[in-house]
């Protein structure tokens, strides 16, 4: 009777042990994704802190060659943005990148603090009287500036 009870109190300490290991791993996944959620969180705003744009044309001239409008943007930042990934909207309207001809003033491929962006936008349906251009970069940070046509 003594070896029957003993072998029964192992087998339910052993199924016990495995039953925590599996717990123990389920809250070590859980804890490690959402330690990792955190890190990458806190990495983007450390880059959203870092970032600042500025529109610096005058609203009242605003550069314009046919149905071409030129901004200029300056990165008022402290990191280097991918001018490339610049979203471009004009009175609510997404303006696809086909339309968007983006140049660093100074020939550089990188959009460093200081430097200014030129966009030039193709917008054929621009109404006379207020507009409004809004810039945004690869990671919500924005822009905007009210206009007069």
């Amino acid at each position: 009777m003594g070896a029957e009870t003993s072998a029964t109190h192992l087998i339910f300490f052993i199924v016990a042990m495995l039953l925590a290991a599996s717990v123990a791993g389920i809250i070590y996944a859980n804890v490690s994704a959402v330690t990792d959620a955190a890190i990458k969180g806190g990495n983007t705003l450390s880059n959203q802190l870092k970032t600042d744009i500025t529109i610096i044309n005058d609203p009242s001239k605003i550069p314009k060659n046919g149905i071409s409008y030129t901004f200029y943007v300056k990165n008022t930042g402290k990191s280097n943005l991918a001018h490339e990934l610049v979203t471009v909207i004009i009175n609510g309207a997404v303006i696809p990148d086909s339309y968007v001809n983006k140049t660093i003033i100074g020939g550089s491929t990188v959009w460093r603090p200081a430097d200014v962006l030129q966009l030039d936008v193709t917008y054929a349906s621009m109404p006379s009287g207020d507009n409004n251009v809004r810039v945004i970069t690869e990671n919500g940070i924005d822009d905007s500036l009210n206009f007069f046509i």
